[in-house]
């Protein structure tokens, strides 16, 4: 996925976002924790709008894989 890297002695291997050292799960916490794009943009000041977006697309993409793994698993 364009904008997501993972590095194995970078963050453990975590994906993160590219040129960064913020993983896709600080994003994933922020939405958990009901902030949105406004609040990682005050916190993270130096991450863009298609930093963020690179982010958000890998988390749903991940979430789609594991809704198809987990249906092929309960049928």
């Amino acid at each position: 996925m364009t904008g997501i890297t993972q590095t194995i002695n970078v963050l453990g291997g975590k994906p993160r976002i590219k040129g960064t050292r913020i993983s896709v799960g600080v994003v994933n916490d922020y939405l958990s924790a009901g902030y949105g794009i406004n609040e990682i943009k005050r916190d993270y000041p130096h991450l863009t709008d298609e930093q963020i977006d690179n982010a958000l697309n890998y988390l749903e993409k991940k979430a789609q894989r594991e809704r198809v793994k987990l249906e092929l698993k309960t049928t």
